[in-house]
């Protein structure tokens, strides 16, 4: 079945000379050109403070698409693709705000032939998100657009709602795309599909057969020269509220009544509605030795680069089952995960055998790298005696699917042009995930250090315990 292209559109980015615009949305933007899927008439307006004209930030995209590209980059794609980028230096807390983005977005649309439909995205630090909507509610540029926010939506609470209070001052909630690049990531909607589209897992996906459910997203990297921002922003604030809760809520949810955006955002609020606020006391947070010494970092900071933290869903599916979230810099290794803990056998058949322990079931997600799906189960090791060891199913998706996966950004972009808010997060979604972390905000627990290349400190291991973090 073929995709069919968004309509006429012109997409402006503020921050165009920044990381994010470098690394994820100028190659993603390519990419979905070289696959036919932007629309046949778009206009890519790029807004900065950086000096430059359209054939130097012409040049800054190529030289981002030869680095981060996943596909070969040829000259005469690149050179269709090129001419229908263009560039406005200025900001929107600068002197006359977005006036001249206005007078050229309009010769631009007009060239292009894009219809005045428009998509706006900020990839700048959230800092200036409030300045570039008010800006753009003045010079009514936000007529006939939607726009696009980068996490962390807010920092707290209290900032997430008056955030939320100045986006609807003069965007409709319809018209808002909270986007985190997670829910773009294949491998978690295909956990929605490995729930919801096989009859022998969603039986048994409940508090009957399920003893815990484990959540790890590890980065082997540490916070790589942006101490300045986690310095504002930590672990908790980074990961936990935005890309752990996401994913979790995919795992918890009940089954929507459709694949659409209403019935998505609905189950995906009941289950935040059904998280109690965490206790300071089911938190762990860590810091790697050697944080403290990059740049722009304190030396005496008491940022957290790990946290780990426990907390349960008061629902009748989920009752009584805790959860276990982990995430962290500067860890072994880079992995993101999802493993369903089943509960021991109910009766010991082959205790009179002399077998000893079953190891349990266990169902692991893996949503990066090595993509795919395990499954472990016991069984009859060959031999004469009655011997149980572990057996292994494996789904990769790498061996199943030969096509590379498609980026989480050339997914969300592409939604966002048709204005299918399915894969976004909610004004309530936002709110309540701050809430549930909001006893931790207030009264954070202290800091453990870890060493790099570990698993993170040793209080994680005793928060889970008596039970064990698990590694597909």
């Amino acid at each position: 079945m073929s995709v069919p292209r968004p309509d006429p559109i012109a997409i402006v980015i503020f921050g165009a000379s920044g990381d994010l615009a470098r690394r994820k949305l100028l190659p993603a933007l390519f990419h979905l050109h070289v696959e036919g899927l932007l629309p046949e008439r778009v206009a890519v307006v790029g807004v900065a403070r950086t000096a430059m004209d359209d054939d130097a930030w012409r040049a800054l995209a190529r030289e981002a698409a030869d680095e981060f590209c996943r596909c070969e980059v040829k000259d005469e794609a690149w050179g269709a693709f090129a001419r229908h980028l263009h560039y406005e230096p200025g900001g929107a807390s600068e002197p006359g705000g977005l006036a001249a983005l206005r007078s050229r977005l309009d010769a631009v649309e007009a060239e292009e032939g894009t219809g005045g439909r428009r998509l706006f995205y900020c990839a700048t630090p959230p800092l200036a998100f409030g300045d570039i909507v008010g800006a753009l509610g003045e010079t009514g540029l936000h007529e006939n657009a939607a726009i696009v926010i980068e996490k962390p939506f807010g920092t707290d609470l209290e900032s997430a709602r008056a955030l939320n209070a100045v986006m609807h001052r003069v965007f409709r909630e319809e018209q808002v795309f909270r986007i985190d690049h997670y829910l773009g990531k294949e491998t978690v909607q295909n956990v929605l599909a490995l729930r919801f589209a096989n009859a022998m897992f969603e039986p048994i996906w409940n508090r009957r057969y399920v003893d815990h459910v484990q959540l790890t997203v590890a980065e082997a990297i540490g916070i790589e020269g942006r101490g300045r921002f986690y310095e504002r922003t930590g672990t908790l604030r980074d990961m936990v509220q935005t890309h752990l809760l996401q994913v979790l809520t995919f795992l918890a949810m009940e089954p929507p009544t459709a694949f659409e955006a209403r019935s998505l955002v609905a189950e995906k609020a009941k289950v935040l509605r059904s998280i109690p606020p965490v206790r300071p006391q089911d938190v762990v947070r860590g810091q790697y030795r050697g944080y403290r010494d990059a740049p722009d970092v304190a030396s005496d900071s008491s940022v957290e680069t790990f946290v780990a933290l426990r907390l349960e869903i008061d629902s009748w599916r989920w009752a009584g089952v805790p959860f276990y979230l982990r995430t962290g810099k500067s860890m072994r290794e880079k992995r993101a995960e999802a493993t369903v803990r089943f509960r021991d056998v109910p009766h010991r058949v082959f205790e009179s055998a002399g077998v000893g322990e079953v190891e349990p079931n266990r169902l692991t997600i893996r949503i990066q790298p090595d993509e795919g799906i395990t499954i472990r189960f016991a069984v009859q090791r060959p031999g004469v005696e009655f011997v149980l060891d572990r057996g292994t199913l494996e789904f990769d998706y790498g061996e199943a699917f030969p096509t590379p996966l498609v980026e989480a950004y050339e997914v969300l972009l592409l939604e966002a042009m048709r204005g299918d808010r399915t894969l976004f997060t909610s004004e309530e979604g936002v709110e309540r995930a701050w809430e549930i972390l909001a006893p931790v905000l207030e009264a954070p627990p202290p800091v453990h250090g870890y060493e790099p290349g570990t698993w993170g400190p040793v209080a994680a291991d005793e928060l889970i315990a008596p039970r064990s973090w698990y590694v597909c």
